[in-house]
């Protein structure tokens, strides 16, 4: 199946990526590998990114800027045995900044 994004643009939030929701109805291992598609996490993640990164007009600015933002956020990688404050995702280190 083919999953087709969109992309819509606000003042407050720079262009955002639009992912329709999957059919309803559908078993929960076809919800699961849509959610984990990469046309949904992709989407997630693009809307992630400030607005201000979002903007800019050349890639290399747009690359360094990007590169900026994703340092902003600790790596830190589940290690076994040890308990972790979220699954080192972006989604989630982003989720938690927002509260």
């Amino acid at each position: 199946a083919v999953v087709s994004t969109q992309s819509t643009g606000t003042s407050r939030r720079g262009t955002i990526a639009v992912t329709p929701p999957l059919v309803k109805g559908c078993s929960q291992r076809n919800q699961s590998l849509y959610d984990g598609s990469f046309a949904v996490l992709g989407a997630r993640l693009w809307d992630v990114v400030p607005v201000d990164v979002k903007s800019l007009k050349t890639f290399l600015s747009f690359k360094e800027k990007l590169s900026q933002f994703l340092a902003s956020f600790p790596d830190n990688p589940p290690v076994r045995g040890y308990s972790c404050v979220n699954s080192n995702s972006l989604l989630d280190w982003a989720g938690a900044r927002r509260l």
